[in-house]
């Protein structure tokens, strides 16, 4: 069994034991207390809540004045202290009452060396080590050391750091560890990617994961919409990052299964070259040529389908334009521009292409009956342009991806882009006078509404959705 254990860490014993009252009544079931958060440590240790199992952790190279602390600790009823694992301490102390720990800040080592340092660990107490976790791979050799750790019987805590090793604390009960540390509030978290106290006890033991991957993840937006999308429908989940380099996206179908994720979404750059690691791709996104959102089924089996379509075809309603006949321009070549050109030429609009590099315009607009038009001969007269390019998305070009010329008071223009709101072609929209203009947060809604229907069975809950979308995780 997995305790969820409250870090407290607060610089007086009156803001400890408030601390501990907080953890209490949201669902702790042990505790860890940061003696290194104090302003000044206490002669009276009285304040260390012993209902509960206790670990004390002193980050300190004052080993002698640690030695004294850790006794006294011990003495006034914590269960464990917390020994780095290149300590003087090491051995001091009964391994009964240790936990050895280590940390690395900056990646995950392979499994077998993950192993070995637990072997080491554990010659001077619990062994626990948190590594920084980068993507699927790092996931993955996590996973194959905690099944053979599990295989021994003994206590141990395996931790993966980061908002990618998010998913390794909610499926702590998977892993095996002794306890899943936790911050009282979000503004407490003592290490990166911890959850809350309250919300590890909302999740339970067997929680709904869903995920997004991509590359890279740091803007997106969907844990908040799904996240609240759970916490209103009363379902048990949580929606996680696994940030995906193209070289480590074919292992993303066994950290699904391994972790038991229930589905993902597939953002930039994969949404293509993903459909070949699936087990079926449904004929939604076979059309659109790309997928956005997975469906793992209990055993193991993976479907490809685009949500994206969905989103589309509901902000383009929202603009007040009927599709067929409709005179558009799409600006991408990629899965969000193939989706957009499905969706619209088999609606009847009549569809022009443009990239950057016209080879690719040109085989996306043949394959759907479309024109492609490059950039210098694009000329005003469209009902509606679509960017469906990353240009002017937080941490890429912030180029206007068509001429500004083409834009008119006749013209609305949908730029799928929702990081930031306005970007400059939404800018420049506004500055011709463009009779509506929108940024992709629509979409994104009504997307990601669908994908939670697909993966919960439950219709969700826009409105929540749509809140969440500018607040926190």
């Amino acid at each position: 069994m997995t305790l969820i254990c409250a870090v407290i860490a607060a610089d007086t014993p009156a803001a400890a034991e408030a601390m501990k009252v907080e953890a209490l009544s949201a669902g702790a079931e042990a505790f860890e207390v940061r003696l290194d958060a104090f302003a000044e440590i206490p002669d009276d240790f009285s304040f260390l809540p012993t209902e509960k199992p206790v670990i004390a952790t002193l980050r300190s190279e004052l080993d002698e004045e640690r030695r004294e602390i850790f006794a006294k600790a011990l003495a006034s009823g914590a269960a464990y202290v917390d020994i780095e694992s290149d300590s003087v301490l090491r051995g001091v102390f009964p391994k009964s009452q240790v936990i050895c720990s280590y940390h690395d800040f900056t990646k995950t080592p392979a499994a077998w060396d993950i192993l070995r340092i637990f072997r080491d660990l554990s010659s001077s107490g619990v062994p626990k080590a948190a590594f920084m976790v980068r993507g699927p791979a790092d996931l993955l050799e996590i996973w194959k050391a905690a099944v053979v750790l599990k295989q021994s019987g003994d206590p141990f805590i395996l931790i993966g750091m980061g908002a990618a090793g998010e998913v390794t604390r909610i499926r702590a009960a998977d892993i095996g560890s002794m306890v899943s540390y936790c911050a009282v509030r979000p503004e407490f978290a003592s290490a990166p990617g911890q959850i809350t106290v309250a919300e590890a006890a909302r999740l339970g033991d067997d929680p709904i994961i869903t995920a997004i991957t991509g590359w890279p993840l740091e803007h997106t937006r969907s844990p908040q919409m799904h996240n609240a999308a759970f916490r209103a429908s009363g379902i048990r989940g949580r929606y996680v990052r696994i940030p995906s380099t193209a070289e480590e996206l074919p292992l993303l179908p066994e950290v699904l299964r391994c972790y038991r994720i229930r589905g993902a979404n597939v953002t930039i750059p994969h949404k293509q070259t993903v459909m070949p690691l699936l087990s079926e791709v449904l004929p939604e996104a076979k059309s659109a040529g790309a997928v956005n959102t997975i469906l793992v089924d209990p055993s193991g089996r993976l479907t490809g389908t685009n949500t994206d379509i969905a989103g589309i075809s509901a902000t383009i309603a929202d603009l007040r334009i009927t599709p067929s006949n409709a005179r558009v321009l799409v600006a991408g070549a990629g899965g969000a521009a193939r989706a957009a050109v499905s969706c619209l030429t088999a609606a009847g609009a009549a569809v022009s292409v443009t990239n950057r590099t016209m080879e690719k315009a040109r085989t996306l607009a043949a394959e759907f009956g479309a024109t492609a038009v490059p950039r210098d001969e694009l000329c005003a007269g469209y009902d509606l342009i679509i960017n469906a390019t990353p240009a002017g998305m937080s941490g890429f070009s912030q180029d206007i991806p068509v001429p500004v010329s083409i834009l008119t008071p006749d013209t609305a223009v949908f730029d799928m882009v929702y990081e930031p709101e306005m970007t400059p072609l939404l800018a420049a929209a506004g500055d011709a006078g463009v009779r509506a203009a929108v940024c992709g947060k629509a979409m994104l809604i009504a997307q990601a509404a669908a994908s939670f229907t697909l993966w919960t069975g439950i219709e969700a809950d826009a409105a929540a959705m749509t809140a969440a979308f500018g607040g926190s995780p």
